[in-house]
């Protein structure tokens, strides 16, 4: 839907409601003039001027889809790497017996190989490196609030970007 079309079929809402009200309360008091910003209206005009455009502007909100189609912008996603097989498998199995697969680290993982992917498309190293080191870092600090212990942390760390890399490698040669 147009984003304007709610703001004016409510416009001309307002405008019938309005012209409807006021010839209900000002007819059954029988006052026939309207002063409005120092001017004189008739109250039949006022009536007939706020109704009708009340309606127009309706009509107006129910044609707008149908004569200027609206597209709303999409930002690109990137493209997220899948893992198949083995490969997913062995990273769930071994993220599930860390205790650490949760949404929050599925998420970075997410993130972690649709930009490592991208960054190994364009052959940047020091990207790939950066990223390498945000993963582990967040590994890292994920499995030490899980109280493991410190003398297994960096070989954990280390089977898990195996993995991702392995992934990345794969989509990247497809």
């Amino acid at each position: 839907m147009h984003p304007i079309v709610p703001i004016i079929m409510a416009l001309g809402a307002i405008l019938f409601l309005v012209g409807i009200i006021v010839y209900a309360r000002l007819g059954m008091q029988r006052i026939n003039i309207i002063k409005l910003r120092g001017k004189e209206y008739k109250l039949w005009r006022f009536v007939v001027a706020t109704v009708g455009s009340g309606i127009v502007l309706i009509m107006l909100s129910v044609l707008i889809p149908k004569y200027i189609p609206y597209q709303p912008e999409s930002t690109p996603q990137p493209s997220q790497p899948i893992m198949f097989g083995n490969l997913k498998y062995e990273l769930d199995s071994l993220l599930s017996s860390l205790d650490i697969k949760n949404d929050a680290m599925m998420n970075t993982i997410n993130r972690f190989q649709g930009e490592y992917q991208e960054a190994s498309e364009k052959g940047d190293k020091n990207t790939m490196d950066l990223l390498v080191l945000e993963i582990a870092y967040r590994i890292r600090t994920e499995l030490q609030t899980r109280k493991y212990p410190d003398h297994l942390i960096e070989r954990e760390i280390e089977k898990i970007i195996s993995i991702l890399k392995q992934s990345a490698k794969r989509e990247s040669s497809k």
